[in-house]
Order: structure tokens, then sequence, then C-alpha cells
């Protein structure tokens, strides 16, 4: 079972999907990919501040699943899934679960 996880800094989870700089993809509860997130260098690009945009409009929901699918992945882990998001991972094959557990490490364990 390969698992996406949207984070930062490697270590926790991100509260806004959109937002994280990174999906880390594990398997067996070991990383083997970092995949960066193209929504983020799209903002880098604009005039809209990261922090005050919150990830809304984006189109986030649209282009994570299908990027994270051509990776393998069949669950997705996050904080916070909105709907749109969900079913497009739905769409797509991947299983949604959130997690209120901010630490990669332990909401794995939790999942595996």
């Amino acid at each position: 079972m390969r698992v996406a996880v949207p984070t930062s800094d490697g270590k926790n989870i991100s509260k806004h999907v959109a937002l994280s700089k990174f999906f880390y993809i594990y398997e067996d509860g070991k990383e083997v990919e970092k995949i960066e997130n193209p929504l983020i260098e799209n903002l880098k690009e604009s005039t809209v501040s990261l922090h005050t945009h919150e990830g809304r409009g984006l189109g986030a929901g649209r282009i994570i699943p299908s990027l994270i699918a051509q990776k393998g992945v069949s669950v997705f882990l996050a904080r916070e899934i909105g709907d749109g998001m969900r079913a497009n991972m739905q769409r797509v094959g991947i299983k949604c679960i959130e997690t209120q557990e901010k630490a990669i490490e332990q909401a794995l364990a939790n999942v595996i």
C-alpha cells in the first residue's frame, strides 16, 4: 500500500493540503518518494501571498489527485480534505483518510 502525505518539513502533516511544499509517498511505513507541490511554484510566480490565500481556488482538488495517482498511491492521509479533493481522489481510486495526528510517523502507524 502506497500512502501519500502532504508535508512542508518531512516530519509533520500540513494543515492545508494545497499549501504543503511536498507530498511524501510511503510504502510499508518507509519513505519511497518525495514530490514537489506544483501549486507552490505557481503561487510563487503570482502576486498573491501564500499566507493570505489559504490554498483556495488554486485547483488543488483537481491537480493533486492525478499527480499522486500517477505514482501508484492508494491512500491519501491528511489533516483536512475538502469535498472536491475527496471526490476527485475517489474518482482516481485513492482512499482518503483524515487524521488529527500532526506527526507523520504516528499517523502512518495508525493507518498501516
